[in-house]
Parts: C-alpha cells; structure tokens; sequence
C-alpha cells in the first residue's frame, strides 16, 4: 500500500500555485483595461447558464441557506455588478487632463490569494475572480473546507472561460490539497503582495500581517426603528432581510431596537410579518439548540430557515413563521443573543427615545468586536446625522432591507460581496470592496510652467483655460 503525506503534497502544491501565478500576472500586466474588460464580459455572459448548477452544487454540500433566495440574489447581483465594472478605469491611464498628459495610472498589487468562507461559496468565488481579473492581479482561491466541491466546481469553469478568451494559464488558481501547512505556504510566501480575507479567519495571524490585509466579514447589523419612520414598511424590510438565504448574508439584521411611543405598534406588525415571539422556556431551548457549548453558534444551525430551528428545539410555531424574535428588555454582558448568529433569530430591544438607542446601539456594534455595518429607519435627518456621524461601522443603512441594500443592490453603496469594515480590528479598508482596492494609483507630476505654455488657446464663453483645467481635474478626481 503506497501512503501520501497531505502536508508535503498541499505544500508542494501550493508552492506551484504561487509561482504559476506570479509569471502569468507578469504577462498580464502588459494588457490594458480594454483587454481585461473583454475577458470579463465574456465570464459574466457564459457563467449565467451554468449559475443554477452551482448554486445547487452549494446547497447541497454545505446543507445552508435558500436555493430560491441564492439564484435570485446571484442573478440580481450580477447584473449589477456587469453594469458597475463596464465604465471602470482600475488599471493604466486612468486620468488624463485635456492636453493629453497623463495624471494618474492604476497599478495592481500582483499576486493576492482570497480565503473563502462556506457562505454563498459560489457567489463568493466568481465575485473575487471577477474584480481580480478587473484590477489586474492573478487570484489564488482557498476553499472553505465545507465547500470545497463548490469552490473548485465555480473556479473550474471560470478559469476555462477566462482562458479561452485570452487569460494565461496559472493566473487564476485554486488550492485542491488543502491542509493548514498548504494554506500557511501561501500566505507566507514572498511573492504574494496582499491576502483577501473573507473567511477561514483562525489562518490570519500576526505572521501574515507583514503584507496589506483587506477583511470581508460578517457582522451582527443593529437596526433602529426611530418614531417618524414608516413603520410598516421599515417592519417588513426587517423581517425579509433577517429570513433573506436564512441570515447568512453579511450585514443581515440580528438586533432591532425601537423607540417606546411605537414599540406596541412594531411587536404587532412583527408578528403580522412572521416573527414568533419567543416565552422564557422556548429560548431556553432555542439557546440549548444554538449554542450548546463555548457560547458558540452549533453549525448545524448555520443557515437553517425559523421552520427548521423551531422544530429542533421542539418550539411549536406556525407555517408561517419567517423569524424568531427574542424580547429584551435590557442588554446585559453576557447575553447570548448578542453572539452572532448566522440565521433567522433577531433580538428586540426597546428603547425610550433615539438618544438611549444611539448609545445602545454602539453598544451592539462593539460588543463581541464584529459589528461593522448599522441600518435605522428613519425621517428625521437630524436623527440620521447624529447616527452616521457616532457609530463606529464601514456602513449604514437607511430605511431599506440591510441584507441586500449593504451589497449596494438598490443601493448607492458600491455593488460588492465583500463588506470590509474597521471595527473588527483587522483589514485595511471599511468600504464595500471592488477592484478599485485591489490596486493603487501612480499620480504623474508635470512642472507647472510647462502647463502654462500649452495654455495659449483663446478662452472659450469667456471663461479661462487654467480655470477650464482645474475644473475638469477636479471633476475627474471625484
């Protein structure tokens, strides 16, 4: 019987990897936006036929979320993302002024590898090939171990589409041995120039901090229904994003907290809406289901609809029943629900007025350090400021669904499955993550009086040349 050591194989692989990767991206910094825009528009036409196999491939090995609610979301999603990146300058001569000079060139990082979490695995791999291919930089995947099947069936087929339409080969790759002294081999190695961070965060430690680290993670989202939102409407946003693929998008609402004129009003519609107010005992046992040791959430509730949970902790609710709602009356340091909770239980707390929810608010985003985005429902714009101006979060959400408003669907936040956020003490971005942060941007100098000369032409409508220039620098820096 012949034995394979894993490590020495992973290890081995993952060497090969990085330096297949690192010669293709060297080629492939001779091609311009142009080129790799093309390559993009074919991916994105001929992956759709193939997405209901994947997400379907995912549902199946992963046991989590919704196929409804995935093809919907990925379909949606897509097409907004094709719309966004189409006019995106990420690399070459991004900004020129009106004589031609160049101003500014975009430059990628070079090698970045992205840890993959299990959650929407093939949304997750065909977004982070697709805004590396943008920006220039040869993508390595590392799998989940839960959805490896997925991940390697996704990163399949879009490195044979890319290929063929004019991708070197080893520019995209994917680790297929995968063991921690194989994924440790290449986030140490030297020719990697940053680490994509959305999931397997226990690989993440103070060695790989020698590189730029862009975070993508999940957080538990207070939301705060003020007195002058449409309450019907900010209700039913709630309950369809908390029960949106079973909680397991990253900014989904865990903890809502409304004001004590219109919490009578908020409980009724909540339970109009699907929510099932939880007695002392039923949490009890939900919490015995949830987290049955080491205050962490049981995996095998990870992306379970309320159905599933109320069953398995011998909970009687009604078919109808979307979410399960705890009611609390004060947050305390050792409440269980503040734990993040990948499905679709919410924590209700009340409040008096806006100024106590601000402050409980800062509360639920500091508490267990993972908090990075805030959604309120409100009309009042001096609420609203006061809120955008305190909370310590990448984002905030007014009155629209977090779940899908936070990846910049319907939204003005940019199209993005990757939500980095400051408050996790990790990553060097907030923002919702495009290709635009996978590079970085050469600004040109020229001497001012060689500027002046070339401005000799007779001023047009009366205005200017020099102020013309400062105008359109300005505009094209925005």
């Amino acid at each position: 019987m012949q034995y394979v050591d894993e490590d020495l194989l992973s290890i081995q692989e993952a060497r090969i990897l990085v330096e297949t990767a690192r010669d293709a991206q060297q080629l492939v910094k001779d091609y311009e936006q142009k080129n790799l825009d093309a390559i993009i528009k074919q991916l994105l036409e001929k992956i759709k036929p193939e997405i209901s196999h994947f997400l379907a491939a995912e549902v199946e090995e992963t046991n989590m979320g919704c196929y409804k609610d995935k093809e919907l979301l990925t379909a949606e999603f897509l097409e907004a993302l094709s719309n966004e990146l189409e006019p995106q300058l990420c690399v070459g001569n991004i900004v020129e002024d009106s004589a031609g000079n160049v101003l500014q060139v975009g430059v990628p990082f070079g090698v970045i590898p992205v840890l993959l979490p299990a959650e929407n695995a093939a949304l997750n791999v065909i977004y982070s090939l697709t805004i590396g291919i943008k920006s220039g930089n040869a993508m390595l995947l590392i799998p989940h171990a839960k959805a490896q099947k997925t991940t390697q069936l996704v990163f399949q087929k879009v490195k044979e589409i890319c290929e063929k339409n004019g991708l070197p080969k080893g520019y995209l790759g994917c680790i297929s041995s995968l063991t921690e002294n194989g994924v440790n081999e290449i986030l140490a190695s030297p020719d990697i120039s940053m680490i994509l961070a959305i999931g397997n965060q226990n690989y993440i430690n103070a060695a790989n901090y020698q590189r730029p680290i862009i975070y993508g993670g999940s957080g538990a989202t207070p939301v705060f229904i003020e007195r002058s939102a449409n309450v019907k409407q900010a209700v039913e946003a709630i309950i369809t994003s908390r029960a949106y693929d079973c909680g397991l998008l990253p900014a989904t609402e865990q903890y809502l907290i409304a004001e004590g004129v219109i919490a009578s009003e908020v409980k009724d519609l909540l339970l109009q809406q699907g929510a099932h107010f939880l007695s002392k005992e039923e949490e009890h046992n939900l919490l015995e289901l949830l987290q049955p040791e080491n205050n962490q959430i049981n995996p095998a509730c990870i992306g379970k609809n309320a159905l599933w949970l109320a069953n398995a902790a011998k909970i009687n609710v009604a078919p109808s029943t979307k979410v399960l709602v705890s009611e609390q009356h004060y947050m305390y340091d050792e409440d269980p629900f503040a734990n993040e909770m990948k499905c679709p239980v919410l924590a209700f707390y009340l409040e008096p007025d806006w100024m106590h929810a601000c402050e409980k608010s800062i509360r639920l985003l500091k508490e267990k350090n993972n908090g990075h985005t805030l959604a309120i429902h409100s009309q009042n714009k001096s609420v609203l400021k006061e809120f955008a101006l305190k909370k310590p979060v990448g984002r905030m959400i007014v009155n629209a669904p977090a779940s899908t408003a936070s990846l910049g669907l319907n939204s003005t936040l940019p199209v993005s499955i990757i939500l980095g956020g400051f408050t996790t003490g990790r990553g060097i971005s907030a923002k919702n993550i495009s290709a635009k942060d996978l590079t970085y941007v050469r600004e040109i100098s020229y001497p001012m009086d060689s500027i002046v000369e070339d401005k000799t032409t007779e001023p047009k409508n009366g205005l200017d040349t020099e102020v013309l220039e400062k105008i359109l620098k300005k505009i094209m820096e925005k």
